[in-house]
């Protein structure tokens, strides 16, 4: 497929509202799990532990594919939020989930959203995938205006 640098609205707003559906779902989840009798508040602490980061890791390849397409040159090379999406989803799918560097990108940490070093594993949480999520497709927006 050829490369796309415009996104329309429609198709913007659609990712918005999907995604934001999926977050609430979530946050619905964790909200009856922490009323629901019948099982310790630890047993739920901990199944609501490890599926945070799978739910919200395999979100954040989810939103990368959507916008797959989108060339490299409209990311520059500078560390940005495009930048930051295609390297922690290339991570999770080829390297294990241990944030891996690209030599193409000059990533650094500090300037990231989620300031996650080179060799972390990437476990993100509701409020991590939130912010990313929000300034990735501010920048897909911005680039493709």
């Amino acid at each position: 497929m050829l490369a796309v640098t415009m996104f329309p609205h429609a198709k913007m707003q659609a990712c918005r509202d999907e995604i934001a559906g999926q977050i609430r779902a979530y946050r619905d989840l964790v909200g009856a799990a922490s009323k629901a009798s019948g099982m310790s508040l630890a047993r739920i602490d901990a199944a609501l532990a490890a599926f945070e980061p799978a739910f919200f890791n395999n979100l954040l390849i989810a939103l990368d594919a959507r916008f797959v397409h989108r060339p490299r040159g409209v990311e520059g090379s500078v560390g940005n939020p495009l930048d930051e999406v295609r390297l922690l989803a290339a991570s999770l799918t080829d390297n294990g989930g241990v944030l891996s560097r690209d030599e193409a990108v000059a990533y650094q940490p500090e300037n990231s959203v989620l300031k996650i070093d080179i060799g972390e594993r990437i476990a993100l949480n509701a409020d991590d995938f939130e912010a990313l999520c929000d300034a990735f497709l501010a920048e897909i927006e911005r680039s493709s205006a």
